[in-house]
């Protein structure tokens, strides 16, 4: 059951890289789908005045989206070592603090069935003494 969990952590973890999902960002309403803030760099390097400004807007806002992925990455990882040693506790607060991350933005359903499926091996595990 723990590859169940590993290839659920797996999804979540490969659905979100960064802005995957349609915006209207700023004034200018850019679409930052699939971007990376070293493109939003570019683009703000590339243009002049209000647009600029956007672009550099739009790089800061991916740089917060990009950490935060890694950051939900990186718990859900360490969430599977504890589910691996059967500290179930630590391992759905870690996969919590990823859901929190990801609430932020349209991405939280992957990392709430994450969640669901800990749970349900947690209940299903042999209690240790």
């Amino acid at each position: 059951m723990l590859d169940a969990l590993k290839e659920s952590i797996r999804l979540a973890n490969e659905a979100w890289t960064g802005c995957c999902w349609e915006t209207e960002f700023g004034p200018k309403k850019l679409n930052l789908n699939g971007l990376q803030m070293r493109q939003a760099l570019i683009a703000a390097k590339a243009t002049r005045g209000n647009e600029a400004e956007c672009w550099h807007d739009a790089a800061t806002w991916l740089a917060q989206v990009e950490a935060d992925a890694r950051s939900a990455a990186d718990h859900t990882s360490r969430a599977f070592e504890s589910a691996q040693a059967g500290d179930w506790t630590t391992a759905i607060k870690l996969v919590d603090q990823a859901t929190d991350l990801a609430s932020r933005y349209p991405v939280a359903d992957q990392f709430e069935q994450c969640r669901a499926l800990c749970e349900q091996l947690a209940w299903s595990a042999p209690a240790t003494l």
